[in-house]
């Protein structure tokens, strides 16, 4: 398949997907198992498709991956003690991928609004992910 991006737009998003590795790494040495595999899948998906961007089966297991990754960090976020800041930063995070499509829509490969906003969306949702991890203390329900 052809590739849908040139190569100095989706290497800069290669190269940033290998952050996700670190918070996985850093979750596991927390205790926190089940919050590695979301940023872990994440590596394995994103270095998967963005090494050759194209339409193939590789992009919908990384989108489906990555919307797994999210609800399921939404889901261990409601009974942290820091859910109000997760949710708020995390909706100005999602927001960031309409508002990327929308530059790609416009012009074919995209133009630079495109692919900062793709940047900002990834390094957001790596950053809450660390934050799930770091700054949280859950509650269980026998605690509420």
């Amino acid at each position: 398949m052809e590739c849908i991006l040139y190569p100095e737009q989706y290497k800069i998003i290669y190269n940033i997907s290998f952050l996700s590795l670190g918070t996985s790494i850093y979750a596991v040495y927390n205790g926190h198992y089940s919050l590695s595999i979301c940023p872990g899948g994440v590596f394995l998906t994103s270095i998967n498709y963005w090494v050759y961007p194209d339409y193939s089966w590789r992009r919908y297991l990384d989108m489906t991956y990555v919307i797994l990754a999210l609800n399921y960090q939404i889901y261990k976020a409601y009974s942290s003690q820091y859910m109000f800041w997760y949710y708020s930063i995390m909706f100005a995070a999602v927001s960031m991928y309409p508002l990327g499509v929308y530059y790609h829509k416009k012009n074919n490969f995209g133009t630079l609004h495109m692919h900062i906003a793709h940047y900002i969306l990834f390094l957001i949702l790596l950053i809450l992910s660390y934050i799930l991890v770091k700054l949280n203390k859950f509650y269980s329900a026998f605690e509420m």
